[in-house]
């Protein structure tokens, strides 16, 4: 019983220091996106970043759009934690909080040894090129630190709230709730407003579709003799659950058993081809979705 506890304990911070990890890789590629790929083009895509690039020119010169994040986010956070829950409200402090830091790296490195007022971003004079790279790395970022139950805070935290009480995907949410924002961003001409809003929307599709890859899982029905043997196999060496119950073969009449089964593409690659060794005539049936909610797999939020 002890081991078992301590088994159980290592799986657990395994499990929340790969979630933290993955946090942080997110978190990373939205703050590289968005310092210096789209605020310094003023792309205004949503969010909180969006509202700073809106007053931007009105901030005191102490006031960094990077500090002005940090304050408004921090608000922000509270109405997570009312709506979303401690797991969410933990997570979404500290991607805030990298966000903010990184940030302001970024910021120090673009002016540091420049004159005052100068800084060395946008990196091109390309701006279809600067609003892809504006686009993807958020939007790659945003789909993982939401797989992994976190958000970016700002409207993203109003994004989630949306999603958990409209069942609305979550690039859909990010759409709805950045577009009023993104508008602001023609005051800046037309070129630079049809381009903020043609990134807002390809932002929501990427985000959308990096979640659906990413949920992807394959469920396993098998069809055994041997449901013991199996049953371990999944187990112990899979590192999965299964379910099983009991059937009977309409043609032969034979006492069967059936054992269902959840795994990422990986694992259900190797139960098909471990199985047969176990079992011969093993009955398979292998099918993927991208809808899987339950402990091992994501949250419902």
């Amino acid at each position: 019983m002890e081991k078992n506890k301590m088994i159980e304990t290592r799986v657990k911070l395994g499990r929340i220091l790969t979630d933290y990890i993955c946090l942080s890789i997110g978190t990373i590629l939205v703050t590289v996106g968005l310092y210096i790929f789209a605020i310094p083009n003023q792309f205004v895509m949503g969010g909180v970043t969006g509202i700073s690039i809106v007053i931007a020119p009105f901030l005191p010169s102490w006031l960094t759009p990077a500090t002005f994040v940090l304050v408004l986010n921090v608000l922000l956070l509270l109405v997570g934690f009312a709506f979303l829950g401690k797991d969410f409200g933990f997570k979404t402090v500290y991607t805030s909080m990298l966000l903010s830091i990184v940030g302001m790296v970024i910021e120090y490195f673009g002016t540091a040894g420049l004159p005052e007022g100068m800084s060395r971003y946008p990196l091109t004079d390309n701006l279809v090129l600067e609003l892809v790279l504006s686009v993807v790395l958020p939007a790659i970022g945003s789909a993982i630190v939401f797989y992994y139950n976190g958000s970016g805070g700002g409207t993203d935290i109003i994004a989630m709230i949306l999603k958990k009480y409209s069942r609305i995907p979550s690039g859909k949410a990010l759409l709805c709730v950045d577009s009023f924002i993104m508008l602001v961003s023609f005051t800046y001409g037309i070129e630079i407003g049809l381009l903020s809003a043609l990134g807002l929307f390809a932002k929501s599709l990427i985000v959308d579709r990096v979640n659906l890859s990413m949920n992807r899982s394959k469920y396993v029905i098998i069809i055994t003799t041997y449901p013991e043997e199996v049953g371990e196999y999944i187990n112990k060496v899979i590192g999965r659950g299964a379910t099983m119950w009991q059937g009977v073969g309409v043609y032969t009449h034979e006492k069967k058993y059936i054992l269902l089964a959840v795994m990422n593409q990986r694992q259900a690659a190797i139960v098909r081809d471990e199985i047969k060794k176990i079992d011969e005539h093993a009955f398979l049936v292998l099918d993927e979705t991208s809808d899987i909610v339950g402990n091992g797999f994501r949250a419902l939020i």
